[in-house]
């Protein structure tokens, strides 16, 4: 049965193994074969191509010289995001093909993160109070404490037009895939929010962007095939993907518009001139 969360992991690995068993000592690949093969691959090309994710979004950054536009708070999110993936992940013991992207996304937007305090001005002091939180934060989820901590959770059904509400004792880990995907749409929030306001792209990478819209695509389905039991990762893939497509939405709608640095350019160009 589909369950909202579910601990344990899939078993794509064994089935996988199993399959290249079956071509390699009988020539024999059975029709479920290919799915779990197609989600093999498009789970890799998913992980290769997050080693440079976020590269033309950092470039972008460089180039410009300011990090108008981009919301910090996005990618501090999208930091705990990383953080409690790689963790849950790793403690249901999910195959790496299903995940390993996150590793990566979260290396490139610890750049970006230093780029926007840079651009931004932001003290030393605050901005390392929050790395030493980031860093308490990693720890507690990858501990034995984390991992083993069980906690109440209030659960309430409506029948018959009676309410009853009972509680329910579930893993801290299943808890966090419902946290994880509050958190990675509240991360994108800002940066939709900051586009509305400023109605400033020149800043957003469109091919970074596209590239997550392509990612969370095919997450949506390798999830689906690999961790069949984990209904609220592929919710999170799915709406990752939907708020991905909207913000290229806006880069197109709002891409004649120009932020303050590249008016500045364009005034010292003439005034060169």
């Amino acid at each position: 049965p589909l369950s909202v969360v579910s601990m344990g992991g899939g078993k794509s690995s064994g089935e996988f193994a199993a399959c290249m068993d079956l071509l390699t000592q009988q020539s024999s690949f059975p029709s479920h074969c290919w799915s779990i093969t197609a989600s093999k691959i498009l789970g890799t090309f998913v992980i290769l191509g997050a080693v440079g994710f976020k590269l033309p979004q950092i470039r972008l950054i460089n180039k410009r010289k300011s990090s108008e536009g981009l919301a910090l708070s996005q990618f501090v999110l999208e930091l705990c995001v990383s953080a409690i993936t790689l963790s849950f992940n790793y403690h249901i013991a999910a195959p790496i093909s299903t995940y390993g992207e996150s590793a990566f996304i979260c290396l490139q937007n610890i750049v970006i993160v230093f780029q926007i305090r840079h651009y931004d001005k932001i003290g030393w002091g605050s901005f390392l109070v929050g790395v030493m939180a980031y860093l308490a934060l990693v720890m507690t989820l990858y501990s034995d404490y984390a991992r083993d901590l069980r906690v109440d959770i209030p659960l309430c059904d409506f029948r018959e037009g009676t309410l009853t509400c009972d509680t329910v004792n579930m893993r801290f880990q299943d808890c966090l895939a419902g946290i994880n995907t509050a958190v990675m749409i509240t991360s994108r929030i800002p940066t939709i929010m900051t586009i509305f306001r400023t109605k400033i792209v020149s800043n957003i990478s469109r091919t970074t962007w596209g590239l997550n819209l392509a990612g969370a695509t095919i997450r949506v389905f390798t999830s689906i095939r690999e961790t069949p039991d984990q209904l609220i990762l592929q919710i999170s893939f799915f709406l990752s993907a939907f708020l991905s497509a909207f913000v290229i939405f806006q880069t197109f709608l709002y891409a004649g518009n120009k932020d303050k640095a590249a008016g500045e350019d364009g005034k010292e160009t003439k005034k060169g001139k």
